[in-house]
């Protein structure tokens, strides 16, 4: 979209551009590895990488809450700075992504969630 179309004159600027294209490669680049990933079962690397493509991808959710405290107490930013508001989201959301897949890999190995099976007369048993 950032090659393509006609975006509006504030989101015209080369530094902008240059991260919408960094963080566009970068996710499709983590969700490529993520299938090789799980073509060689390797499910861990896998969830890894399908959470960091999953974070870019949500980036223009976080853009809101890095550029609404500015909007709201010193006006709308300028190109540079609303590039780098706009950078500040995905590098939240990528930083939030790291911490998740780091606890993930702290998490015992053996440890499996209990969960509740149903029969035929509706009574759960955990299992």
């Amino acid at each position: 979209m950032t090659v393509f179309y006609d975006l509006p004159e504030i989101d015209d600027g080369l530094f902008l551009t240059a991260q919408r294209l960094v963080f566009g490669a970068a996710m499709a680049l983590a969700l490529v590895l993520a299938l090789v990933a799980v073509r060689r079962r390797d499910i861990a690397r896998h969830r890894a990488w399908m959470i960091r493509g999953y974070a870019i991808g949500q980036g223009a959710g976080t853009q809101v809450l890095t550029h609404l405290p500015w909007v709201l107490f010193l006006g709308a930013p300028g190109e540079l700075t609303r590039a780098l508001l706009m950078g500040a989201g995905w590098a939240v959301n990528l930083a939030v992504a790291e911490v998740i897949i780091r606890r993930g890999e702290r998490r015992p190995v053996g440890r499996r969630a209990r969960t509740r099976v149903f029969g035929a007369a509706g009574s759960g048993r955990a299992v």
